[in-house]
């Protein structure tokens, strides 16, 4: 079953995000159908209280993290719905495709990519995030992969490009950005996403990685006219300033040989107004975040290309460790594709490598 086959459900390869201790594998499909994953002889339904889901072009399954490690392999089983009546669905054959699953181990080198800021450009991004080829450990998308969430079809651009990367072999990790916040769907989004029971911050931990996704919501105050009293990002601020002292006294992280920050905006910085918010909070929570011992902080939003070292220039409130900034857009050339994202190499858990990459596609 192949995405250019005419009768095929699946429009691209699935993608396996992790979340806390599961991964959701997730499957962007062409028409109306029922979705379950099958791990070692278990089936995991998309489902809403026991009701099978089937009007989603995105379906996502929750899948135990150490089954999937252990088995390595998974099967994903698509059933058309033709007619979903109350009595009597009238429904299609069963499709079905094995993918084989690569979970991160401990090893010499873990390769990493960093993409924020795709902003619905799709062919682009998956060149460059290729850059690993199959060496590829951990697939990061950091925020405002659609380019805003007023058509709920922008959501697709997620996995298209993280199915076109790892090909349903190879974790990722979703975070969102602030323009993800924006439309008339953007309060749907945790319904397509990876969340964590509809939280967009968490942690996970992959083998020898552990980390926590931050989401810092919109970057200017929630009264801006732009968000038209649609926002309450200072509030969910607070929320997760609990969540993560809660986090830090739980001390999970500090079995883990490599500690990763996510977050679409790297908070540390302080720029100009109107962007210039929430100066106290950021500064405790980069405080906070120090206590972690965190080897990298991967983030994107200022569509411009760093890493920095604590104290370099963009440190406006202490860096809690060295800051990758990875995201460059062109909007200006019609019918291009300009994209950049950022190539971690992270050697013997702690030295890390940063290459930028770019790639220029001429749409059709």
């Amino acid at each position: 079953m192949m995405a250019n086959q005419n009768d095929s459900l699946i429009v691209s390869y699935p993608s396996v995000y992790a979340v806390e201790d599961e991964y959701q594998i997730c499957v962007l499909v062409a028409s109306e159908c029922t979705m379950w994953v099958e791990v070692d002889g278990i089936c995991y339904y998309d489902h809403s209280n026991g009701i099978l889901r089937s009007g989603r072009f995105v379906h996502i399954a929750h899948v135990p993290l150490k089954a999937l490690d252990k088995a390595k392999k998974y099967t994903v089983h698509l059933q058309r719905m033709i007619e979903r009546k109350a009595y009597f669905a009238n429904y299609g054959e069963v499709q079905s495709q094995e993918y084989v699953f690569r979970p991160v181990k401990a090893k010499s080198k873990l390769r990493i990519i960093n993409l924020p800021d795709a902003h619905c450009l799709v062919k682009a991004p998956i060149k460059c995030g290729s850059h690993f080829g199959d060496k590829l450990d951990l697939l990061v998308l950091n925020g405002d992969i659609p380019n805003h969430s007023g058509d709920i079809n922008y959501f697709k651009a997620i996995y298209e490009i993280s199915g076109g990367i790892t090909k349903g072999e190879v974790p990722c990790i979703f975070s969102r950005g602030n323009h993800d916040m924006r439309g008339t769907y953007a309060e749907e989004l945790e319904g397509y996403t990876p969340t964590n029971a509809g939280k967009s911050y968490f942690t996970f931990h992959l083998g020898p990685i552990w980390g926590i996704v931050m989401d810092s919501g919109e970057d200017k105050v929630d009264t801006c006219d732009e968000y038209g009293r649609t926002v309450c990002c200072s509030a969910f601020r607070r929320e997760q300033e609990e969540f993560l002292d809660k986090v830090i006294k739980e001390g999970a992280y500090k079995k883990a040989k490599t500690r990763l920050i996510v977050s679409h905006h790297p908070f540390a910085f302080k720029p100009h107004a109107p962007f210039d918010i929430e100066q106290e909070l950021y500064r405790r929570w980069c405080k906070k975040l120090k206590k972690l011992n965190a080897d990298l902080w991967l983030s994107g939003h200022l569509h411009t290309c760093f890493f920095e070292k604590p104290g370099e220039a963009h440190d406006s409130y202490g860096y809690p460790c060295p800051v990758l900034c990875s995201s460059r857009t062109n909007y200006g050339k019609e019918n291009v594709e300009k994209y950049t994202l950022g190539a971690v190499t992270i050697s013997n858990y702690k030295d890390i490598k940063v290459e930028f990459v770019s790639s220029e596609i001429k749409s059709e």
